[in-house]
């Protein structure tokens, strides 16, 4: 199945952008939408690209401290810190 989904963003910006769903996906949504829970099948995918964006931003954070930490090892030549042995040491004090 096929079909366009109407993003906005802020409100202020909106683009069209086609979506591929699988049937068994599509079926959901319908039900979804018919049961009342949303009005249209584009608010239900807005809510979920948005509930999807929103619980995966932690995400972004990580993957910047890492680059963030790669930099540093690139300027340093080596480690900024010594993370040896650290898994076995966490895992130790979170049996405590």
């Amino acid at each position: 199945m096929f079909i366009y989904l109407y993003v906005s963003v802020l409100h202020v910006v909106a683009k069209i952008i086609p979506v591929r769903l699988r049937e068994e996906e599509l079926k959901h949504i319908d039900r979804l939408v018919e049961y009342g829970v949303f009005r249209s099948r584009s608010e239900a995918i807005r809510e979920f690209i948005r509930f999807g964006v929103e619980s995966l931003a932690y995400l972004s954070e990580a993957f910047e401290a890492l680059n963030r930490l790669f930099e540093l090892e690139r300027l340093e030549g080596g480690l900024p810190i010594d993370l040896s042995g650290a898994t076995e040491k966490l895992l130790r004090e979170r049996e405590r």
